[in-house]
């Protein structure tokens, strides 16, 4: 007879374990400690950062960076709290994050004791499925739903919480029943008379273009987005976490999708199809762009999604691997050599117009130049962050994705929260340790993370960051200042210039301070090559905002 017992937090690490979880980043609590520590003695450790919320963000960055479920935590009360900001926006870009927060014991609720709280209303509207457990031996089956929901159809955040006493209490074996799996293999396809009609389409078009989003990231089809697209020949633009899927160094890819990029305006301006796939339109690529009469060809694996904000003149149903698979056998082998070469005039024609400003010697240092000495250590084995207002606008206008999964950032959704930065870089080295990690932010925004460096110094986590420091809010100030008939001061938006670098160092990183554009290249170079978690804090001039 089987004797063996079961705590609560001995179940949810089992499930983690089978579900294939690899790490679980968050703060120690007693009321989720028995998972913690049951999770690390089945091999999956435990990440404990600063603040919840970056918690959150390292999850977010570590689905960003590898396609998979990430997992955070946090104690009851305030430790929950803190996770929001990020569940928010991973609801919001559809990012697969499993949250698991403690709970006062049952016994405890509605009595005014330490930290209880009423989490489970406040949290139901932010992700797709949100359950409090109500037994110890049924903790397998509301974690391998969740885990279900996270993961399948279009991805986004669950939540689960479990009450002190349940997570601590020990069962025997006999009651507990784990599945052999918890979520089914099979993804949707296209309808077939759809697929054909989309081909015809695309045929018949002579200026088409593909935009393609998260969809094709979170359903792993990047190889077959560069097998239409190299079958087809059509220009392609990416966004949100399909930025490298094809990579922007490719003679097709004709960089990031977004309402202030000059050549996807142009682009649309002209073409006659765009097929849009796994995407939706919002603050980063709002709906005014498609000029008609262009045609829209759409695939989402929502339906609901299709016809959402736009005209389409055909959608499909489907997840956009299977989808891209069924146009890539489906399509003829075509080219449209002028329409590409047109695009890539364009995008040849912007760089040109920049390289003034990326040469200048000036002083204070022009943000180009800073955008320019960080492209030139871009290579295919480089992960670039952004975070940041219109620092990140530099970033995502300048700085390569050079593959899948290595472009993630506050424009991987349109809640637009800082502080991804320092979260997403810590996890992108962790899922990818071989790699170069470079992380650009602004001064205001570093602020959000300034801590975790010595997160990074505890785990052995050396990304460089490179901040681009202006002395202020300078998306708003900036902003502000155009709106204004008068000069005048503003409010708040103003910082000092302080040496983060020096903070960096004194957590046990890598520090650089520059003021010359000279030495720009040289500190980044160091900072990389320290082996250390680091830090490069360039002064700018806070006059020069993004250059559109």
């Amino acid at each position: 007879m089987n004797k063996q017992k079961y705590d609560g937090g001995t179940l949810v690490a089992e499930v983690f374990k089978k579900e294939g979880v690899r790490y679980v980043f968050g703060i120690p609590g007693g009321h989720i400690y028995p998972m913690m520590e049951a999770c690390e003695e089945r091999g999956i450790p435990f990440i404990g950062v600063r603040h919840e919320m970056t918690a959150a963000f390292m999850a977010e960055g570590w689905a960003l960076t590898t396609g998979t479920v990430g997992v955070c935590t946090g104690t009851a009360g305030p430790g929950f709290t803190n996770l929001i900001t990020g569940l928010a926006n991973s609801s919001n870009g559809g990012i697969p994050v499993f949250c698991m927060a403690g709970k006062a014991k049952v016994t405890e609720n509605d009595r005014n004791e330490l930290q209880d709280f009423n989490q489970i209303d406040m949290i139901k509207h932010l992700t797709r499925h949100a359950r409090a457990v109500a037994e110890t031996h049924r903790i397998p089956e509301y974690v391998g739903r969740a885990m279900a929901y996270c993961t399948t159809g279009r991805p986004g955040p669950v939540y689960l919480e479990i009450p002190r006493d349940l997570m601590e209490k020990s069962v025997d074996a006999s009651e507990v029943e784990f599945q052999d799996t918890y979520k089914a293999a099979s993804v949707p396809q296209g309808n077939p008379a759809d697929i054909e009609k989309a081909v015809k389409m695309l045929k018949e078009a002579k200026k088409p273009v593909i935009i393609a989003g998260g969809g094709v990231w979170w359903s792993q089809g990047q190889s077959e987005l560069v097998e239409l697209v190299e079958k087809t020949g059509i220009p392609v633009f990416t966004r949100n976490a399909a930025r490298g899927a094809i990579p922007d160094g490719h003679s097709l890819c004709m960089g990031i999708a977004a309402s202030e990029s000059p050549i996807m305006k142009a682009a649309l301006n002209e073409a006659d199809l765009a097929l849009i796939i796994g995407t939706r339109t919002g603050y980063t690529m709002n709906r005014g762009v498609f000029v008609k009469p262009l045609k829209i060809v759409r695939v989402d694996i929502d339906p609901a999604q299709l016809t959402d904000q736009l005209d389409v003149s055909l959608g499909i149903v489907g997840d956009a691997k299977s989808v891209l698979k069924q146009l890539v056998e489906a399509a003829d082998k075509t080219a449209y050599t002028e329409w590409a070469d047109h695009l890539a005039g364009l995008k040849m024609g912007m760089i040109q117009m920049a390289m003034p400003f990326a040469m200048s010697d000036q002083t204070p240092i022009h943000p180009m130049r800073l955008m320019f000495e960080i492209f030139t250590r871009v290579d295919q084995d480089t992960i670039v962050v952004t975070d940041g207002g219109d620092v990140a606008k530099w970033g995502n206008l300048v700085l390569p994705a050079t593959g899948p999964g290595q472009y993630p950032g506050i424009i991987s959704t349109s809640f637009g929260p800082l502080g991804v930065g320092i979260p997403y870089a810590m996890a992108a080295k962790l899922a990818h340790p071989d790699k170069k990690v470079i992380l650009l932010t602004g001064d205001g925004t570093f602020g959000y993370g300034a801590m975790e460096y010595d997160t990074a110094v505890r785990y052995n986590l050396p990304f460089t960051t490179i901040i681009l420091n202006d002395k202020c809010w300078g998306m708003i100030k900036r902003s502000e200042a155009k709106k204004a008939s008068i000069e005048k001061d503003f409010i708040g938006v103003d910082l000092i210039e302080a040496r983060y670098d020096k903070v960096v160092e004194a957590l046990g990183g890598h520090g650089e301070y520059v003021t010359q554009p000279q030495d720009i290249g040289p500190a980044i170079d160091r900072a990389i090559s320290s082996g250390k978690p680091s830090c490069v804090n360039v002064m700018t001039d806070p006059s020069i905002g993004p250059m559109l």
